[in-house]
């Protein structure tokens, strides 16, 4: 066993910066992969959150607001058609209140992995923009997350 120890040191002493390269080079390589790993953690997160909550805007219009704008399609088509450039703005906190229990364990995750700050549920929110001929999916989704993942990511 000393004599394996002894041959290391040699080795090390005779070849000192190849020695140094190499441990530089190994240093830098886990530090690229802990950064890396952290900044696909935080995309897949807030890719996860901006689903979630584009899932939740599309349950709300198609199976509560939509139903709820008219009594029948020609009445629905003249209403919705007032928002295919404005869009229908339903912030996170409204959709809490829309099937809650059901979707109560999806509004519990929206909170910022790092600091676990819960998202804004003001200012989270989807966009929908009715389009022609007006159907129950008729239309254009964004969605806005706003967790400070953003500021995660840049970092």
């Amino acid at each position: 066993m000393k004599k394996i120890i002894m041959e290391i040191k040699n080795y090390i002493q005779k070849n000192k910066k190849k020695s140094i390269i190499i441990g530089g080079i190994s240093l830098l390589v886990i530090l690229a992969i802990i950064l890396l790993t952290i900044v696909l953690c935080s995309e897949s997160k807030e890719k996860l959150l901006n689903k979630n909550l584009e899932e939740m805007g599309r349950d709300f219009y198609e199976n509560l607001y939509y139903t709820q704008v008219g009594k029948n399609d020609e009445e629905r088509a003249n209403f919705l058609k007032e928002f295919k450039d404005l869009g229908l703005k339903i912030s996170l906190d409204g959709l809490s209140r829309y099937k809650t229990e059901e979707n109560k364990e999806k509004i519990d995750n929206f909170v910022n992995p790092k600091t676990k700050e819960a998202c804004d549920k003001e200012n989270s929110k989807v966009t929908i923009y009715p389009q022609e001929p007006y159907g129950k999916t008729d239309y254009k989704i964004e969605v806005n997350l706003v967790c400070g993942l953003e500021e995660e990511v840049e970092q």
